[in-house]
Parts: C-alpha cells; structure tokens; sequence
C-alpha cells in the first residue's frame, strides 16, 4: 500500500543525502527512523514509570523484591548450548 506523505523541503534533502551516504531506498531511511523514534518513545516511557515507583519507597521496595525473583531463575541450572 502506498500512501504520500509531505514533508519539507530542508527533510527532503536530508532524506536524499542519507540515501546517498548508506545506500538505502528513501522507505528504508523512514522505516528506519520510526522504529528508532518508537523505541525511543518505549524507553522513555518505561523510565518515566520506573521514576514514578522510585519515588515511592514501598513500591520501590516491591520492585525489587520482584526482580530479585526473576535473577534467580537465572540459577536454574540450565547451561547455554
């Protein structure tokens, strides 16, 4: 499916410069530069409730009795192959 998009004039010559420098078809620079900004945005969002529950010692207390459950499956005696 093929959709248009309008974009600058200065993001279009910079989206014809990154062609040019790495190869890459114009879909693969954007496609690209999406999933960066979405995990960007996941990361983000992710510290921002890690913050949230810092700030409160009884849930920060909580969380890391969590974790320090999931670490022990770590020890569950499987090897790597």
């Amino acid at each position: 499916m093929s959709k248009l998009v309008k974009i600058s004039d200065k993001t279009y010559l910079k989206l014809d410069h990154m062609t040019y420098n790495t190869g890459l078809s114009r879909q693969d620079i954007i496609n690209k530069a999406i999933r960066s900004l979405e995990r960007e945005i996941i990361f983000k969002k992710a510290n921002e409730a890690y913050a949230a529950i810092k700030i409160n010692p009884k849930q920060w207390q909580k969380e890391q009795k969590e974790l320090a459950l999931w670490d022990s499956t770590l020890k569950d005696g499987l090897t790597d192959l």
